[in-house]
């Protein structure tokens, strides 16, 4: 949300600027600590309830076996990989990446090449004392002895039983684990770190992006993989005893992250909570979840025991949004499903519309006899962030990988609070509808708008709590090799590399940093939000309404965006293309919903305003619009001719004297706000004012000529609120159009032959459009009705006042007035009209109907 004054943009600009120059260059190896917090994050274990019940086998039990040595029962793994299999959703690919095998697309080809790197913290940034390098794939054909162990051997083997036990779950021994006291000197300190390709976003195009097609390269196609953690969540949600959930975490691997903040390695993560059809509206009994854990109802595909999706948490960035499907209940017949609808408290703006997607989602036919297992979820998304101002035209920016649960624009979730746009649009009852031939015309597409199907059981891997594979990678040199990936705080690629904003603060993660592992997030074992994943509960709003400047950036056209995108959003240009094209724009344009974070909800988009004008014109300088070359001549004929038929040779004229009423008028306003504080105000206003000459002679009656000014005036202002709440102060200041003519001049009541002047600064087709008027001002507006709701509840109003100066050139064109005549008159030199600069000034009052 636009939150920036014009200094505050520009300040936040010269910002980026400075950061882009400052990440030009790739990071040195011995440099990239001061980007790096001090600290080793810790796994995190498993729940309660998955120890509790076992989730994946009981060691102690009779039958227990585990072939695999993956730390999972193989019964029990049957049973979960099939589970994974059957809710394995389909990815919308808003992106030229997929996810991957994280073996498979290291920097060296059929090797898993791991660094350590230790340095002294004797000084500011860190000292780089030792740099190691091994390929953990070699680890398991040559075992380390406990003798090679103890004298610190060189193995590949002997150096992850090492880090084994340094990191180890219940008694790590790593130096940054101690809390002993230490010799004098500088503070040791470790980095693992995982070798992917590339440092930055030209390596990563050129790796993942074929040259000719523009789409994720042939080589990529067979390394698609996802990660499938279960656990159990106890939810409580039984009066006298717990409810337990089955979740089936699904792990996302991608090696680089090109959005608003570029790193290396990504991993991201979507929930998918199953249940009973029969009991889905609750928790589970631990006998009915145990029952689901040894199969029972694999075999059923149909009717009220088959396995269905309870909830679905989609994760993008730091974020977590929920679709629940049990309330109401999606499953239920259509008329039971709408009159629970119809009963249900609505808390946000467009919830009737989210109830819809999700019915719409549990079943793959518009009969809904067939229930849908696969949840859809949009890979990638469009960063609409200041950095685009940095870069070329060309495309950039827009594989920041996160989970998103339909198109629209995100409002509030990149680096410094830029939405994310998520375009392409998939209909998943089309796709079930159709073929298996002819769904590969989405599922061979490898762009943006293919398919990614993960319901293939090589393109599913199972992962288990760390508690279940650290005891058998202490014996097992071929444990050690598999999931050392999952036991070890390892950076998934170079630790520090170029990105907006990086290093801004030393020691920090601001977004350059590779990733750790999926057991070492805060998303591991938690459903919903965590202490790293808030809620997005955001309202529905349309994308016809305004948008902040950001939303309006084409991720293609990088720092032209400073041209149409960033026009677009100054009067009158915002009022023509969010108003007056909406319906053009709702027919030619995908109409992707916005999505506004509640407590980022914005107070109004659209204002219609009316109210009072008063406007003083300076009578010296708008006195002079009479000597405009139309009605000059005959006003100049009329004074000398009364002066030569009524008077005598002694008549002189003694005085002049201009008058120009004040111009008492309504005005209209429409207003579009961006954000709470940044407002750009469309207004018009028409008055009618007396204005004329009054000549007085020394012997004989005034001679009164007098006619209308009518005076049009356009208006595009742009306002900042300082405070907020009921009570807004505000500076306006913009630019506008004024036209003006003098109708029906009259000279003692009798019309003119010219009653009429031409109108003096007129728009035209081709002349006149820019800005001929500049105004500043200020002004207070009281919100006496308040209201978040969606229209046509939602609606506000406000009464406000505001005092304005303007200034203009008047526009007379002086090139044809007999300047001497006047001076025969008896104008002085100082009296005499100049096409010059004139100000004046307005007071408004009125009021403002928003919504």
């Amino acid at each position: 949300m636009l939150r920036l004054t014009v200094a505050g943009i520009a300040a936040t600009f010269m910002s980026l600027l400075v950061f882009s120059a400052a990440s030009a260059q790739e990071i040195p190896r011995d440099e990239y600590l001061s980007y790096v917090p001090l600290e080793v994050p810790v796994a995190f274990r498993q729940t309660p309830a998955s120890a509790e019940l076992s989730l994946f086998g009981d060691p102690n039990a009779p039958g227990y076996q585990d072939v695999n040595l993956d730390g999972i029962d193989d019964s029990r793994e049957e049973v979960l990989r099939s589970l994974a299999v059957r809710f394995a959703p389909l990815l919308v690919m808003n992106s030229t990446a997929v996810p991957m095998d994280l073996r498979k697309v290291t920097s060296v080809e059929g090797a898993f090449p791991l660094n350590i790197d230790t340095w002294t913290l004797d000084r500011p940034g860190g000292r780089l004392t030792n740099s190691q390098s091994f390929d953990v794939f070699q680890a398991v054909s040559d075992p380390c002895t406990d003798n090679e162990l103890s004298a610190r051997g060189e193995k590949p083997d002997c150096r992850l039983r090492w880090l084994l036990e340094e990191y180890d779950l219940n008694s790590p021994s790593s130096a940054p684990e101690r809390t002993e006291a230490r010799e004098p000197g500088g503070k040791s300190f470790r980095v693992l770190w995982a070798d992917y390709p590339g440092r930055s976003e030209s390596d990563w195009n050129e790796i993942y992006i074929d040259k000719v097609s523009g789409n994720l390269p042939r080589r990529f196609h067979d390394r698609v993989k996802t990660y499938v953690h279960p656990f159990i969540h106890e939810t409580g949600a039984f009066p006298d005893s717990s409810g337990y959930e089955l979740v089936l975490q699904y792990w996302f691997f991608y090696p680089w992250n090109d959005g608003g903040n570029n790193h290396l390695g990504d991993w991201e993560h979507m929930n998918v909570v199953v249940a009973p059809m029969h009991s889905v509206t609750r928790a589970q009994t631990a006998d009915e979840l145990l029952d689901l854990l040894n199969g029972a109802a694999l075999e059923t595909e149909s009717g009220d025991s088959q396995l269905v999706i309870r909830r679905l948490e989609y994760y993008f960035h730091s974020n977590v949004w929920t679709l629940n499907f049990a309330a109401p209940n999606a499953y239920a017949p259509r008329a039971a499903w709408e009159d629970e609808v119809q009963n249900t408290v609505r808390e946000r703006g467009g919830e009737d519309w989210f109830w819809k997607v999700i019915r719409n989602r549990a079943w793959t036919d518009d009969s809904e006899t067939r229930v849908n297992t696969h949840p859809i979820g949009w890979i990638g998304a469009d960063n609409k962030g200041l950095d685009q101002l940095l870069s070329p035209p060309g495309g950039t920016n827009r594989d920041s990988h996160g989970t998103y649960l339909m198109p629209g624009l995100y409002k509030d979730i990149g680096p410094a609070g830029a939405a994310e746009n998520v375009p392409e649009q998939f209909d998943h009852r089309e796709f079930w509808s159709a073929s298996v031939e002819e769904r590969s015309q989405w599922t061979d597409r490898w762009e943006r708008g293919g398919v990614v199907d993960l319901a293939q059981a090589d393109r599913v891997e199972l992962i288990p709590d760390v508690e279940q594979i650290s005891p058998l990678a202490r014996t097992w040199p071929e444990v050690r090799t598999s999931w050392a990936w999952l036991l070890l705080p390892i950076r998934f690629g170079y630790p520090a590399v170029e990105s907006p904003f990086a290093g801004v603060v030393s020691h920090a993660e601001t977004g350059n940093l590779a990733v750790f592992g999926p057991s070492f997030s805060a998303g591991w074992n938690r459903s919903g939000e965590s202490e790293g994943f808030g809620t997005y509960d955001p309202n529905k709003v349309p994308r016809l309404l305004p948008l902040a400047w950001q939303d309006n950036f084409i991720n293609s056209w990088g720092w032209l965006n400073l041209t149409a995108p960033t026009i677009a959003m100054f009067p009158p240009i915002d009022f023509l293309w969010r108003i007056v094209a909406a319906p053009v724009r709702a027919v030619v344009q995908d109409q992707d919903p916005t999505f506004y974070p509640v407590e980022q909800l914005p107070l109004r988009y659209v204002g219609l305003g009316a109210g009072y004008s008063h406007m003083d014109y300076p009578v010296d300088a708008y006195g002079e619009l009479l000597f405009n070359d139309r009605q000059f001549p005959e006003l100049l004929t009329t004074l000398v001719e009364y002066q030569q038929d009524n008077g005598t040779d002694s008549t002189v004229v003694t005085d002049l004297v201009d008058f120009v009423d004040p111009g008492q008028s309504a005005f209209f306003l429409v207003s579009l706000y961006i954000g709470d504080h940044f407002v750009t105000e469309n207004s018009l206003r028409h008055s009618r004012s007396d204005i004329g000459i009054t000549a007085t002679y020394s012997d004989l009656p005034p001679m009164d000529i007098r006619g209308d000014l009518n005076f049009w005036e356009y208006a595009g202002s742009l306002r900042y609120d300082l405070t907020s709440g009921a009570f807004r102060l505000f500076p306006q200041a913009g630019y506008g159009l004024s036209w003006y003519r003098i109708e029906d001049l009259a000279a003692n009541g009798e019309l003119f032959d010219e009653p009429d002047s031409d109108w003096i600064r007129k728009p035209g087709l081709f002349e006149n459009l820019l800005p001929n008027t500049w105004h500043a001002g200020a002004g207070l507006e009281w919100i006496v009705i308040r209201n978040f709701a969606p229209p046509p509840k939602g609606i506000d109003f406000s009464l406000r006042a505001d005092f304005t100066w303007y200034t203009n050139k008047l526009g007379l064109d002086l090139e044809h007035i007999p300047l001497e005549l006047l001076v025969a008159l008896g104008l002085g030199a100082e009296d005499l009209p100049l096409d010059r600069w004139v100000s004046r000034t307005e007071f408004r009052i009125g009021g403002t109907i928003s919504f």
